[in-house]
């Protein structure tokens, strides 16, 4: 005698699957005996109608978590009920088989005979028959001609969905089966044809990605070949190889006649197959019950009836799992068994010579990219230049969604982004931070990559500052720039998805970064070089040699587009005497504020020089007289108003200023433009200094 508590729980779970029936009955029975068909609504409508609402939206809820039907599709049927009750049920309230609504039921057979099971659609169409017929001479009291009439237009709408719409399905499976199998065979038939008569172009970047490609696809044909001859051998419905990922399970390679396989990674702990990792021993399962769950390499509940799993070891590391199964009870016998596990060593080559492969080819990859980044650091003039060559080769090696090159000054103990490309960029253009516990910081300190497995929590990691800190990454690197033992700066990458930057990428990366750093030094160094041959020393605005340069290229300009180009010549007054009176540091001092000063004033596109001893000019591009002129009366107001601290007491200074302009002369000269501005300047002291004169 069973146990009362398990025919209980049998009753409940056997009523909770199936109220709709009740329901779908119920309204049915309504419908025959006629109680619809009153004009006015009554309340027991409205209670039907809810219970009907109610049944349907929780057993629709139910269809729609289920990704197949388990076994025969009863539920299908249960909710194909449902719906041609409600339908007949409106249709009775407006007036019957005769309304103008009763064509709905029409659509609604279609309807079902489209979408629902092809066994369950034969169902309802045969219910939607019986169910018309019925109405027509039990509710309606018609005559059996108008019912084999309306009968008849049900069983056309259903046969025709039915057979036209799983033909058109048919067809469409079997185009993309042979569409994928055709494709398979040119990538195969490619990849022979590749590696034998083709070669890499000189150019190489679209061939290399084919030869990898083809390659590869070659050396995983001799694992799908594998499962193949499992799989036909055996009469299997499914044969797959899961290899697994710390705590995941992928699918290396498979042979299926299941629409139905996961495409996402598996939990290494889920189901039977979970079980065969956990255990690390065969798990052989016979006569399963359709709509068994633990087989969790499809996306439903199975239809298979046996399974099979072989742990699948690399020396004594448990690297996988092979599984069987198939559709028919018959269970696996110990020389399927040992068929399966005989494969094991075979599968597991493939897979070795398929990875050495590929990391061969990435390899390769890795040092074509490496050479050409060298090529192209090597053959950049410019810091600016180095950095994006750089960050391009990184982007080939580790595909990052951020990327920054910072600068570290050891003098001042400050830290600046130099350059920062991707998401979020533009809030990290120009931060400047000082010595921090930043990993930035921290690696320019240790002279070590951070962090140390490559993961980022923005919560507890900062990155540049607390304020200004890397949002919704899942992976960093920290690369610092070592010139001589000293960090320069860093190259800090940053991507979105997790393990981005693995051991692999880090060493090449690294390869990468110390180019980077002697080129970036080397640019520098390059830059201060210019910087002492074109500026001077004291005011830092351009010489005399780097202005007269300028000047005749901003002329030619001037001609060739006929704009006007003014020239300010100033000249401190009384300069002699500041040196005299108050020292040539004192006299240092005033040179270097009035250098200041132009700098300050000047547009983006005017050009300052000290052109010797108290003498400064001022090229103004595109500026005609009037617009110099209150160039230069701003600079002596601005010299005028600003007051020196000596040690004999305060010391103010005046400038006499004298302005020239081009205005489109071709034959006109630089020594010319030079002559005019030199006259309005002696006009300038003569007529009293601290005042402007033009030319």
């Amino acid at each position: 005698m069973k146990d009362p508590v398990y025919i209980a729980l049998r009753i409940r779970r056997t009523l909770r699957n199936s109220y709709g029936f009740a329901v779908g009955a119920l309204v049915v029975a309504l419908t025959l005996l006629g109680l619809f068909s009153d004009a006015e609504p009554r309340p027991e409508h409205g209670v039907i109608g809810g219970m009907w609402l109610a049944a349907f939206g929780a057993r629709m809820a139910t269809r729609l978590r289920r990704s197949r039907p388990e076994g025969f599709p009863w539920i299908d049927i249960e909710l194909g009920l449902l719906l041609l009750a409600g339908v007949q049920a409106v249709v009775q309230m407006a007036g019957g088989q005769g309304s103008l609504l009763h064509p709905i039921v029409y659509i609604a057979v279609a309807f079902l005979a489209a979408f629902a099971e092809a066994r369950a659609g034969l169902v309802l169409v045969a219910l939607a028959l019986a169910y018309e017929v019925g109405l027509h001479l039990l509710a309606e009291s018609v005559d059996l001609r108008s019912a084999a009439y309306s009968g008849s237009f049900i069983a056309l709408f259903g046969a025709l969905n039915l057979v036209f719409t799983r033909a058109e399905i048919a067809r469409v499976r079997e185009h993309s089966r042979k569409t994928l199998e055709g494709e398979r065979e040119r990538v195969r038939s490619d990849a022979r044809m590749f590696r034998l008569v083709s070669a890499p172009s000189a150019e190489g970047a679209s061939d290399e990605e084919r030869l990898t490609r083809s390659s590869v696809e070659e050396v995983k044909q001799q694992l799908f070949h594998g499962l193949q001859m499992l799989h036909a051998n055996l009469e299997l419905h499914t044969c797959v190889l899961l290899l697994r990922d710390e705590e995941t399970l992928r699918i290396a390679e498979l042979v299926t006649e299941s629409d139905h396989i996961v495409e996402s990674k598996i939990g290494a702990g889920e189901g039977v197959v979970g079980a065969v990792v956990r255990r690390g021993q065969t798990m052989n399962l016979e006569h399963l019950k359709t709509g068994y769950k633990g087989i969790t390499y499809y996306d439903g509940p199975a239809i298979v009836r046996s399974f099979i799993g072989i742990p699948v070891y690399e020396g004594s590391t448990l690297v996988g799992v092979l599984c069987a199964d198939r559709l028919a009870d018959r269970p696996f016998e110990k020389k399927d068994e040992r068929i399966l596990e005989r494969s094991v060593p075979h599968l597991l080559r493939a897979l070795q010579n398929e990875r050495i492969f590929v990391q061969l080819e990435r390899t390769k990859r890795e040092q074509t990219v490496l050479h050409r980044a060298s090529q192209a650091i090597g053959a950049a003039l410019d810091e600016g230049a180095v950095i994006d060559a750089a960050l391009e080769a990184a982007a080939e090696i580790a595909p990052f969604d951020f990327a920054a090159v910072t600068l570290y000054d050891a003098g001042e103990r400050r830290h600046r982004v130099r350059r920062a490309v991707g998401e979020g960029a533009e809030a990290f253009a120009t931060l400047k931070f000082r010595d921090n516990t930043s990993l930035t910081a921290m690696a320019v300190k240790n002279r070590h990559y951070l962090p140390y497995r490559g993961d980022f929590d923005p919560s507890a990691q900062v990155v540049f500052t607390k304020r200004t800190n890397l949002k919704g990454m899942a992976s960093l690197l920290i690369l610092p720039l070592i010139v001589r033992e000293d960090a320069i700066g860093t190259l800090a990458l940053a991507a979105k998805h997790p393990r981005a930057f693995g051991d692999s990428v880090r060493s090449t990366l690294s390869v990468l970064v110390g180019q980077l750093a002697v080129s970036m030094a080397n640019a520098q160094a390059v830059a201060r070089l210019e910087e002492m041959a074109t500026t001077d020393g004291l005011t830092k605005c351009l010489n005399k040699r780097a202005f007269l340069e300028e000047l005749e290229r901003k002329l030619a300009s001037a001609k060739r587009f006929q704009r006007p180009l003014s020239l300010i010549v100033t000249d401190i007054d009384h300069f002699k005497s500041v040196n005299d009176t108050y020292g040539h540091a004192t006299g240092d001092v005033v040179i270097k504020e009035l250098g200041e000063i132009l700098r300050n004033v000047k547009r983006d596109t005017d050009i300052v020089a000290r052109f010797g001893g108290e003498e400064f000019c001022v090229l103004c591009e595109e500026t005609d007289t009037e617009g110099a002129r209150l160039l230069a009366e701003r600079i002596r107001e601005e010299l005028k108003g600003t007051t020196f601290q000596t040690e004999l007491g305060k010391l103010n200074v005046t400038a006499s200023l004298g302005v020239a302009t081009f205005h489109g002369r071709k034959n006109a000269s630089s020594s010319e433009l030079f002559e005019a501005s030199d006259k309005a300047l002696y006009a300038a002291k003569h007529g009293g200094r601290d005042q402007v004169a033009l030319g």
